[in-house]
């Protein structure tokens, strides 16, 4: 006989049973409750820990004004990019000048009883302090105040524990710095160090190159109209006051700081050319004396000099040409002298220089592209260091964009050399004409020296309507930034939420804990009903037995105790099962094994010769089980003499068998532990015992060892007329069923029989089990109505058994 094809057994769930996985969570609810309490103890605790974050922002309009630039073309040399002054605003230089408005080169603290708070603005004492070693930079200095006159400071200093007097009156010289403390309100100091110690204050003196960087990060400066050309100024910290002070000082500074950025331009310019006029001044003295001395000694007069011929009047428009050659000349030597002496290069400066100029647009752009790889440069180095490779690159692209603009300019120069030497032979040559007229020579002479006079003349006056007109564009400047919207003190932290963080707590608490129902269903390996016996195994199930509520007592013989509980009726069923398996006159001999030891077998084979012999059938019950025997504590009598001793021929069979409680109900127990259980087994007396005990009862039950371990118990199998194979719920693993399947159709043992132990009840009502095979203990008439022993009257269902109910039914 051929076993009928079965689904593969799987070591994990591959399908899904909603009745098994609420059976599980039910069973392993303690882990999200655990879960839980943990996540909101550990939300507590963070809520408890962390300082809060506190954010405030401000609303910044940017703009400018300058009446000027409808009259002069020089009051456009400020530059007005949005985007450009945003940088302007983000840079370490604006921001340095920014935060030294604000008390925070010392940070002050108090000792709390769970977090530190900061003093700022606050404190009851202030300190004032020269420092000598930039080791004690960041160091918390602790300040312990013995009376209005005397102080001590703790700090620890390279491992070191140092402590310092320091008296109220004028400044202590100690070795790692000049010090100076101001006592502002000593009853609070005082209340303070009664609550907690008496180091409950301490201090930390900020590293100055560190303030920029350190608070940088947190600033924000975003547009929020790019038209209107408004922007945000956002910060966040631990200090509500403190957020709020260093949004509204950048705010208010930067008015001011673009206001002075653009005077200092036209500084620059006016400086440049106040240095020019200064050199020209002497050479236009000088030129004006040398004029008037050759007038007095070659007695020329205004008389003398109407004849001169109308070519002085071209010499001098040319000459005019040389002058505006002159002055863009001295403007590209200033600007090349510039690139390669400042590293610090105000391009405002360069760009206002070049107003004006014939080629101010090329070298214009040139200069604005330099001016954003410097700026990018700058707001790089907040994150990079100065060795980085991004750096690198940016001083590379720098040094590339320099010498490109040194070149361009260097034959713009070349140009100009060459227009002015052009300019300059035909000058030449118109005095050489004029000193071909011969007898005029005084006359040429001074024509020359007044072309002179002349030139130096006109530049000073073009370097004169200069300074005046960046002068006047200087004064027409007026900033158009206005503050919108001031920073206020935050009332409330942004960070953490109260709500957020407990309400992400429990869900992570729900995650977890709905993930190890997930993790212990999709492997859970043991058998929890008779639904997975039936969908791997075709054998027959006789019968079902449900899990007993308290401890079973040594004495296992529950049939005898309580003959009308679930666990008796359930073997009842069984009893009557076993007809359909073999309903052949005579006496029956019954086989039960299991797989491992702990499932049950024992106890079913005492407990099933009970039910037998309530029937009046004469019913003995075999421990075969020699090398782990428990017939004899199941019956609470001593195991001197059984099986091993009978079947070594020691004693004879009728001097083994001993009597129960029970009526009809003998027993053999397994008797001393002999050295060769299993060649003992296979010898023939262990045929004449069997066929000898058969002749003297109805039912012959062989508690057999696991057959998963030892093949011990094999031979009783295959002899007997009701082999019968015990699972334990929940405790036998799903891989078991395939030695039923083994014995079913390698071992040709066609009349095994399948029964499933200690079924939770609970697990059995969600519908897996009830009213299997003709009528089991729960399922029928009887259920609900209080018949058997162990039923509980008027219980209600919990959540899950609810729950699991509605499952059911759908």
């Amino acid at each position: 006989m051929t076993q009928p094809a079965v689904k593969k057994i799987s070591t994990i769930n591959d399908e899904l049973d909603l009745k098994l996985f609420f059976y599980i969570a039910k069973r392993n609810i303690l882990f999200p409750v655990i879960f839980i309490i943990l996540s909101l103890a550990g939300a507590w605790l963070y809520l408890r820990y962390t300082p809060p974050i506190y954010q405030t922002s401000a609303i910044l309009q940017l703009g400018s004004q300058n009446e000027v630039s409808r009259i002069l073309p020089t009051a456009n040399i400020y530059d007005d990019d949005m985007a450009k002054q945003i940088e302007l605003m983000r840079s370490s230089v604006f921001l340095q000048r920014a935060l030294s408005k604000l008390p925070i080169q010392i940070t002050y603290f108090s000792k709390g009883r769970v977090l530190n708070s900061e003093l700022y603005r606050n404190a009851p004492f202030s300190v004032n302090v020269e420092v000598k070693n930039t080791s004690i930079y960041g160091v918390p200095i602790y300040v312990d105040f013995i009376s209005r006159d005397n102080i001590v400071l703790s700090f620890g200093l390279k491992g070191e524990d140092i402590k310092r007097d320091v008296h109220i009156n004028g400044f202590t010289s100690l070795p790692e710095m000049d010090i100076q403390i101001e006592i502002q309100n000593f009853n609070i100091i005082k209340e303070q160090q009664n609550v907690f110690s008496r180091n409950s204050y301490f201090f930390i003196l900020n590293n100055p190159d560190n303030l920029v960087p350190a608070y940088s990060r947190d600033i924000k400066i975003n547009v929020l109209n790019a038209a209107a050309k408004t922007i945000q100024i956002g910060y966040q910290g631990t200090n509500a006051q403190k957020a709020s002070d260093i949004v509204n000082v950048i705010a208010e500074e930067f008015s001011i700081y673009d206001l002075e950025k653009k005077a200092e331009s036209a500084n620059n310019i006016l400086a440049f050319i106040d240095q020019q006029l200064e050199m020209l001044f002497e050479k236009l003295s000088d030129s004006e004396i040398k004029l008037e001395q050759f007038k007095k000694e070659h007695g020329i007069d205004e008389v003398t000099l109407t004849p001169l011929p109308t070519l002085q009047g071209r010499m001098a428009d040319l000459e005019s040409q040389v002058v505006d050659l002159q002055m863009e000349y001295s403007i590209f030597t200033e600007i090349e002298r510039s690139l390669d002496v400042e590293d610090d290069i105000d391009i405002f400066r360069l760009i206002a220089i070049l107003a004006g100029s014939e080629f101010s647009g090329v070298v214009s752009r040139m200069l604005q592209t330099l001016q954003d790889l410097l700026i990018e440069r700058e707001q790089l180095l907040y994150e990079v260091t100065p060795e980085s490779n991004q750096i690198n690159s940016l001083n590379h692209q720098i040094s590339i964009q320099k010498r490109m603009l040194i070149e361009s300019i260097s034959t713009l120069k070349n140009n100009l050399d060459n227009r002015m030497s052009e300019i300059n032979e035909k000058v030449k040559s118109y005095e050489d004409f004029l000193m071909q007229q011969g007898g005029r020579y005084s006359l040429i002479e001074y024509s020359m020296l007044q072309r002179v006079h002349s030139i130096n003349e006109r530049f000073y006056n073009q370097l004169v309507e200069k300074k005046a007109e960046y002068s006047i564009s200087k004064a027409g400047y007026v900033s158009q930034s206005i503050l919108l919207e001031k920073s206020r003190v935050p009332g409330q932290p942004i960070l953490p939420k109260p709500k957020g963080i407990y309400v992400s707590s429990l869900i992570a608490a729900l995650f977890f804990g709905i993930g190890i129902f997930l993790l212990k269903y999709l492997f859970y390996n043991e058998i929890p009903s008779l639904h997975d016996i039936l969908k791997y195994t075709s054998v027959p199930v006789i019968g079902v037995i449900p899990r007993y509520k308290s401890e079973i007592p040594p004495n296992q013989l529950l049939v005898l105790k309580k003959p009308k509980s679930l666990i008796s009726e359930a073997l009842r069923a069984i009893r009557t099962n076993l007809q359909f398996i073999n309903n052949d006159e005579g006496p029956k001999l019954v086989a039960v094994t299991s797989t491992i030891s702990g499932e049950g077998k024992t106890f079913f084979a005492m407990n099933l010769a009970g039910i037998l012999a309530f029937s009046n059938k004469k019913v003995i019950v075999i421990d075969l089980d020699m090398r782990k025997p428990k017939i004899h504590l199941g019956f609470n009598v001593e195991n001197i003499k059984g099986v091993s001793t009978i079947l070594s021929n020691i004693d004879t069979i009728d001097d083994c068998i001993q009597s129960s409680k029970v009526k009809n109900l003998e027993f053999i127990t397994a008797g001393p532990v002999p050295p060769n259980p299993s060649e003992l087994i296979l010898t023939p007396r262990m045929d004449e015992m069997i066929n000898y005990l058969k002749e003297k009862y109805d039912y012959v039950i062989v508690d057999n060892p696991p057959v998963g371990i030892v093949t011990d118990g094999m031979k009783s199998i295959l002899m007997s007329d009701y082999p019968i194979y015990i699972f334990k719920a929940n405790y036998s693993k799903r891989m078991f069923i395939e030695n039923v399947n083994r014995l079913f159709s390698e071992s040709q043992i066609n009349k095994l029989s399948v029964v499933l132990n200690a079924v939770d009840s609970e697990y059995s009502s969600y519908g897996y089990d009830k009213g299997y095979s003709y009528g089991y203990y729960y399922g029928g008439y009887g259920s609900g109505y209080g018949y058997y022993d162990d039923q509980v009257h008027g219980t209600k269902k919990g959540f899950w058994k609810k729950l699991l109910g509605i499952v059911r039914r759908k």
